[in-house]
Parts: C-alpha cells; sequence; structure tokens
C-alpha cells in the first residue's frame, strides 16, 4: 500500500513575491467568485455597526476612516479569509495625518501653495506618511487637484490655488512626497488625486452643484492638473460628485475610461467620492435603480464604490442579469487588486506599529517641517513701515480677535473635528497647537506685556466683548488683530454667499482702528475675503491662511522680524463678492472690466495672484532673450537681473508669464509658465535664467488639441502677475 504523499500543497501563484503583478493579479482572479470580486470593488466607512460582518460575509475590498487599534481585527478577518485578500485602509489625511490627534498638522493645502515652495510641499507629504503609515493606514485620499473658480465655494481651502500649472506642479510634489521611490516601503502610503474633474467652478459656487463645461474648458483648465498627477505616478484618483453639462463624472466614460485610461495610459485606481453610487439614483436622477447605477459606474471605469453599501446587492444582480457585463467587472477588481500587490500588503499588511508610531507621529522633527511650510505660506499684503515690531520698543502689545486663541480654526478643515468620538467632537490636544496668542506671548514677553481680547466670537457679534477689546487696544503700544473665518462657514457642503468677514468682525476692526494705535490685522482664513476697508485703513496686513500647528510661531517670528516673510498669493483677492471672478488668467473681449457701482475696480482685484511684499525691496532689470525669433521646437531662453536693494536679505519669487497676441480662439491675457525662488543678501544681484519649452507655448484649439500657433508673444518677468510688476520683451514663433 503506497505511503502517504507528504508533499505540502503547491504556493498559490499569486502568492509568490517573485512574480510580476500582473501574472499575480490574473492567477488570483481566476480563482475568485462573482461574490468576492463584487465585495474587493466596494468600500465602507469603518464605524458603521456592522463592518465586521462585511468583512467576513461580503468580501469587501477597503475601508475608510479607521486608523490603529481599529485596523487590526478587521484585517486579521480578512487575511483569514478564504483567499486572504488583504483590506485596504484609505482615510483623509489631507495636510497631516489629519485624523490622529496629536499628529503633525501642516498649513492647508491653500496655506502651502502660498510658499510656491514645490520641495518644502513635497516634505510635508513625506512626514504625512511616515506617520500615517505606522498606524495601519495604507493610502490618503489626497492632494486635491481642483482648480477653485468661485471663491464662494467651501473647499477653496483644500486646493493650490488658482494656476493650472502651479497646481500640476505642487500636486505631483506631494504624490511624491507620499509615494515615496517605491510604494512597497513600510513609510509609503498611496496618493490620490482629487476630484476627477471640473469640481472646484459650480453653479453658484456651491458644493457638488451642476458645471457647465465644454470639453475645451476640461481640456484646457481643469485636466492639465490630473494629467500632471499621472505623470507623477499618482496610485489613484477619485471621481468628482457633480454633473458636467448633464453628466455626473460618475458615469462619464469620456472622462473616466477615454481620456484617463485611454489618452494618458494610467492604470490607476479610481475610487468614487462618498456615495456618489447612490446619488446618482437618489440625488441626481439619472438612474432608476441602484441596480443600473451600479453597472453604469463600473462600466464608465470606476473601480471602488465608496461607502454605497446597496451596490453590493445591485452589482450581483446587474452581473446576473447581463446589465453589467463580467469582463468590466473584472477590469475594476484587477485595478484594486494592482494597488494591492504594489504596496506589497499580500507579504505585509501593515498592522498598526505603536512603538513606531509612538516616535514618530507629531515628533519635534516633523514639527519643525511644520514650522517651515507656516513660515513660508505668510503673505504680506500691506505694510506703512510698521512692520516689524521691534520687541524692545513695546511696553504693551494687544492681540485680539476671534482666531488669535482658536486652535481649532486656525487649523482649518480637516483635521479631526469632523470625527466623532463616542458622541462628541474631537480636537487635537490643546498643547499641541501654537496659537498666535501662544506665539505673540512667548516671542514678546516677558519684557513686552500682551494682553490678550477675543473682541467677537467671529460667528456673532457681542458689543460687550468688543467694548473690553478696544479698552485693551487703547492701552496697548500695538495691536495684532486676528480675523478671518470659522469652521461653521467652511468646508465640504458648507459654501457661503459672501465672502464679508462675520460675526462682528468688521464692527471690531472699526472699534480698534478708531481707537488711533496702531493695528496689523492676521487673516487666517480658508479663502480670500472682500477686505477693502481693512486694507486701506489697517497698518499691516498679513495672510496666514489655515497655517496648521505651528502658525503661531511663525507668524510671532514674522511680526517680531526674525524671519522675512516670502509667500505669494496663490489665489487673487477681490474687493467685493460680486467682483467675481477675480483670478489673474482671464480671457480678453470684456466690454468692461470694472464695475459702474464699484468705482475702481477691474477684475485685477484688491491683492493679484503672485503677490507678496518682504522687509526689503527688491529691483529688476534687463529681462533680455536669447533670440526674438524661434523656429518650430525651439524654446524661449530669458535671462532677467534681480537686484535686491534693500537692507536685508530676503527671498524673491521670480515669475514667468507668456502673453499669446493673436489666438484662434480666445486664451487668457497672460499665463503663468514657470518661477525661481531666488534668495539674495543686501546689495546682491542674481541673474536668473527661464528656459521654456517649445510646447509652453501651444494653447487648446477649438477642438481642444494644444498646439503652438505661429505668431507674436510677449514674456513677461516680475514679481507678481500685475502688469505694473512685469518687463517685457517680444519675440515671434514663425509658422
Amino acid at each position: 500500500m503506497p505511503k502517504p504523499s507528504r508533499r505540502r500543497p503547491a504556493r498559490p501563484l499569486y502568492r509568490d513575491p517573485r512574480r510580476p503583478i500582473a501574472e499575480r493579479i490574473e492567477d488570483l482572479l481566476g480563482r475568485m467568485t462573482p461574490e468576492e470580486k463584487v465585495g474587493q470593488t466596494l468600500q465602507l466607512f469603518g464605524k458603521i455597526p456592522d463592518i465586521a460582518d462585511w468583512v467576513r460575509d461580503r468580501h469587501l475590498g477597503s475601508v475608510l476612516g479607521l486608523l490603529r487599534e481599529d485596523t487590526i481585527a478587521l484585517q486579521e478577518t480578512a487575511l483569514a479569509s478564504r483567499l486572504g485578500i488583504p483590506l485596504l485602509f484609505g482615510i483623509d489625511a489631507i495636510h497631516g495625518h489629519s485624523f490622529d490627534a496629536g499628529a503633525t498638522i501642516f498649513p492647508s493645502q491653500l496655506g502651502m501653495s502660498c510658499s510656491w515652495d514645490e520641495g518644502l510641499i513635497e516634505e510635508a507629504a513625506r512626514v504625512t506618511a511616515i506617520e500615517a503609515s505606522c498606524t495601519g493606514v495604507h493610502w490618503t485620499f489626497s492632494p486635491v487637484f481642483c482648480l477653485p473658480r468661485d471663491l464662494r465655494w467651501g473647499r477653496v481651502n483644500e486646493t493650490f490655488g488658482e494656476d493650472p500649472m502651479l497646481i500640476g506642479r505642487f500636486g505631483a510634489a506631494m504624490v511624491r512626497g507620499y509615494q515615496g521611490r517605491d510604494l512597497r516601503s513600510p513609510q509609503s502610503i498611496a496618493a490620490c488625486a482629487k476630484h476627477y474633474a471640473g469640481y472646484g467652478d459650480t453653479a453658484g459656487g456651491r458644493d457638488a452643484a451642476e458645471a457647465g463645461h465644454s470639453r475645451r474648458t476640461m481640456r484646457s483648465l481643469f485636466l492639465p492638473p490630473f494629467r500632471a498627477a499621472v505623470e507623477a505616478g499618482v496610485a489613484s484618483l477619485m471621481t468628482a460628485y457633480q454633473a458636467i453639462d448633464g453628466q455626473p463624472c460618475t458615469v462619464n466614460r469620456w472622462l473616466l475610461t477615454e481620456v484617463l485610461r485611454g489618452e494618458w495610459g494610467s492604470d490607476a485606481l479610481l475610487v468614487t467620492d462618498w456615495d456618489n453610487v447612490g446619488s446618482l439614483h437618489r440625488g441626481q436622477r439619472v438612474c432608476a435603480t441602484i441596480e443600473e447605477a451600479a453597472a453604469r459606474a463600473i462600466e464608465a471605469g470606476n473601480d471602488l464604490i465608496m461607502q454605497t453599501p446597496g451596490y453590493y446587492d445591485a452589482a450581483l444582480a446587474a452581473l446576473r442579469s447581463g446589465a453589467l457585463p463580467a469582463a468590466a467587472l473584472d477590469e475594476a477588481v484587477r485595478r484594486v487588486l494592482r494597488i494591492k500587490f504594489r504596496l506589497g500588503l499580500f507579504e505585509n499588511p501593515r498592522l498598526p506599529d505603536a512603538g513606531r508610531a509612538g516616535k514618530v507621529v507629531g515628533c519635534p522633527a516633523h514639527r519643525r517641517v511644520a514650522l517651515r511650510a507656516a513660515r513660508g505660506g505668510v503673505v504680506l499684503l500691506k505694510n506703512n513701515g510698521i512692520l516689524p515690531l521691534a520687541p524692545s520698543r513695546l511696553r504693551r502689545l494687544a492681540v485680539i480677535g476671534p482666531n488669535a486663541d482658536n486652535p481649532q480654526d486656525q487649523l482649518g478643515d480637516w483635521s479631526l473635528c469632523f470625527i466623532h468620538t463616542h458622541g462628541r467632537m474631537a480636537h487635537h490636544p490643546r498643547q499641541s497647537v501654537v496659537t498666535v496668542r501662544d506665539g505673540l506671548e512667548r516671542r514678546f514677553g516677558p519684557g513686552t506685556a500682551v494682553e490678550y481680547a477675543q473682541g467677537c466670537s467671529g460667528t456673532d457679534a457681542q458689543p460687550d466683548k468688543i467694548a473690553r477689546a478696544v479698552r485693551v487696544a487703547e492701552s496697548a503700544d500695538a495691536v495684532v488683530l486676528v480675523l478671518g473665518d470659522a469652521l461653521a462657514y467652511v468646508g465640504e457642503g458648507k459654501s457661503t454667499a459672501t465672502l464679508e468677514l462675520m460675526g462682528g468682525q468688521n464692527e471690531l476692526f472699526a472699534a480698534v482702528a478708531a481707537t488711533g494705535t496702531p493695528v496689523v490685522v492676521v487673516l487666517l482664513a480658508s479663502k480670500p475675503l472682500a477686505i477693502p476697508d481693512i486694507a486701506r485703513r489697517a497698518d499691516a496686513v498679513l495672510c496666514a491662511f489655515n497655517p496648521g500647528m505651528e502658525g503661531g510661531t511663525a507668524l510671532a517670528e514674522i511680526l517680531a522680524g526674525d524671519v522675512s516673510p516670502c509667500g505669494r498669493l496663490s489665489l487673487s483677492f477681490p474687493q467685493h463678492v460680486g467682483q467675481q471672478p477675480v483670478f489673474y488668467n482671464q480671457p480678453p473681449g470684456a466690454h468692461q472690466q470694472g464695475y459702474p457701482d464699484l468705482p475702481g475696480t477691474s477684475f485685477d482685484g484688491l491683492f493679484p495672484f503672485g503677490f507678496g511684499l518682504t522687509y526689503t525691496t527688491f529691483r529688476y532689470r534687463r529681462l533680455r532673450l536669447a533670440s526674438q525669433t524661434l523656429r518650430p521646437g525651439e524654446p524661449v531662453v530669458a535671462e532677467v537681473d534681480v537686484f535686491n536693494a534693500g537692507e536685508r536679505e530676503g527671498t524673491e519669487t521670480v515669475q514667468c508669464y507668456l502673453h499669446d497676441r493673436f489666438t484662434s480662439v480666445t486664451w487668457p491675457v497672460k499665463v503663468l509658465k514657470d518661477y525661481r525662488r531666488v534668495t539674495l543678501p543686501s546689495g546682491e544681484m542674481a541673474t536668473v535664467r527661464f528656459e521654456l519649452p517649445y510646447e509652453s507655448l501651444a494653447l487648446a484649439d477649438a477642438n481642444g488639441d494644444w498646439v503652438v500657433e505661429p505668431g507674436e508673444f510677449t514674456l513677461m518677468v516680475g514679481s507678481s502677475s500685475r502688469d505694473a510688476d512685469l518687463l517685457r520683451a517680444e519675440f515671434s514663433v514663425q509658422g
């Protein structure tokens, strides 16, 4: 009688890390049941009561919103399943590991964008990846590549500003920071470019309302940043909520498949935003049933359906009826499996590492990066000579305003405040945030008496608080008045009708300014605000948007003159909400630029894109071109001399714009093409060189194709997008 074999069963091919990922995917796919395939294409919020049942019984592919010990049992359940496919854990680590109490929180994307420093943005994302990766998180729903066009939109703070090139560059830097050199590294996390696409310009600025973009507009404005994300190797993209010209992005095959997969060749995972598939049926009402919505979403090109629990049964029903082709479902499953293999989760599911987390999350080295990011994003908008404040000359300093000692509003949106723990609103530890009041007390005291008064709440006016603030201001040598917006009016689903300061802040400014004490206004806000009276009457104005945990330290350093401000606006400020749009890259041809009921204004706005002052003065000289005539394929080569004519070192952001004089379609009057940051000691000069590739001269023609049209061009170089700040040089492009 033959002896029983003692050979172990052969290990499945998909378990062999030496095999190519494509082979492992096909082997695993061939072993999966329809239920396992559908389950892998569903992602659910980790705090729903029956989440464990979904993982065990319905083969859930991904969970969002959980971290640390909350991930362990679910991951172990997934690994113990028939095929042992690991869960993919995602979270909104937006400007830092946002939902981990005490993690390093950086300035908002908008705040970081004002640094115009790609290296700094990449470093912030790398810190976020290091902190998130040790808490059981594999994937962040960041960065945002949206182009905001209406400043009333509640999510302006999540963007990198109004210029498509800057959005693409800064977003790509963030992708590199999150993903590192290899996604398999335990300290890397997958990035997600969102919201694809056209989400930042909807009717009335209302969140997720209809957008009326043409395909040419999409190609010329809203798609280029996402192409930059794909070229940077982004691991995933997120489908936008809204409809474009009547077609929700969730079922827009042109957008999701023809452009992303076909033209750009991307194999990145495509995840819907929260309940997009359910909205096709219940909200946007373009699908009569959830079954129809499930089938159309997968066929259009989505791979992972976020937080639509009804999708699971609906997709199986659509699969059985033939409404959902099996081949379309298989393609989605392939991409879900691909990102898991790329992350190395089959070999290392990356359970949370409490020991490593204790050493790196919110550590001093990471906070130093946050401080540098906060410094870089502060923009000096006005200075009549009062700044910097000399601590040795101040006996009393008043720090006033609703955002002067307000940790949560300083951090801004996506910073733990919307996660509820046992029915209570959660916040980052108070001691982890340096408010403006904290920073000023540490920097100016004890030699200067720093006295604080709130003045108003930012959501409602209180005369007694304003009266106390006036008394504090009257006894001070100078006032730092910290104004802005509140989280009640910020974020997803919170677009506003106005850009005014709310909650009695205008009244507070008027009362404090009337004391005659010099007033420095600091704006901590989620977007540009309409502040013409403040811009006219305040002695100095700084904008830091939402500067993160070290914002108070950075602002105190700048106010005291320890650090010179070097930020530049990535969004234009309007004088009035009705003056919109005020973005710098407007097309020509309007009969009027200003409004007869808003005298003295134009679409340039109050403070223009690219604008920012320093504590020194830079002069531009001798813009020259290597050639005034270009043949097809030749680059534009230019040089300009930049001289520091002030008395202290400073950093200048030298900006290069292009104007195409006559075009086959309307095209912006100027477009940013490149920039250089240069740091110069007092009295020093640098020659700054630009070399623009021939392709950078292209425009999107009537068909949406990018072409270089022969003709006359103007190169403009200077300190902001404002015409008065730019030197000019003419050249022509031959046919």
